[in-house]
């Protein structure tokens, strides 16, 4: 697996969440970046012992799980907005 896997699996896993509770992840919403960084740390921190294996030998760390998280929430704004038109 590579960095890129990993990274496309964090944000399909994000955007799932952020499809589940989109009132809570407005663009306007003056928590969004606090609930973007606290999920990808919730994703950090309930890795099994093999995924934190595969990001040890990947390079990964929890600055990666929260830009990729934040990136998905700029698709998921991207894509809910253009449901509402």
């Amino acid at each position: 697996m590579s960095k890129k896997n990993v990274k496309q699996e964090i944000q399909q896993l994000a955007i799932g969440n952020y499809k589940s509770f989109p009132d809570e992840y407005t663009e306007s919403g003056a928590n969004t970046d606090t609930l973007t960084v606290s999920l990808a740390k919730g994703y950090w921190d309930s890795r099994s012992e093999k995924e934190v294996s595969r990001d040890e030998r990947l390079g990964i760390n929890l600055d990666d799980y929260t830009q990729w998280t934040k990136e998905a929430f700029a698709e998921f704004i991207k894509e809910y907005e253009g449901s509402l038109n």
